[in-house]
């Protein structure tokens, strides 16, 4: 399982309720961004490192997303990541 380390040094890791089996799972959160005016979190499942969620947060919750809203999400963190390859690793003239 990779590290992600949070402001304080420490791995932030959320509980959640799978909705289907009624029980508790743990998840690590990956990243949280805002994207038009919402705040999503990216999440990995500690018991399964290719299952990753990208929930939005409303109020004191997380919501699942739509099919729409979770390719939007998707495309523009796809983007953040070309932006930030490009700023680290780009070959400058």
């Amino acid at each position: 399982m990779p590290e992600i380390p949070e402001a304080n040094g420490e791995i932030q890791t959320i509980e959640l309720v799978n909705e289907k089996t009624g029980e508790e799972e743990s998840y690590v959160v990956h990243d949280v961004v805002e994207i038009e005016g919402q705040t999503y979190y990216v999440l990995q499942a500690e018991a399964d490192e290719d299952r990753v969620l990208i929930l939005r947060r409303e109020g004191e919750s997380l919501v699942t997303l739509d099919d729409e809203e979770h390719d939007r999400v998707v495309e523009q963190l796809e983007e953040f990541e070309e932006d930030e390859g490009e700023e680290n690793g780009g070959v400058e003239d």
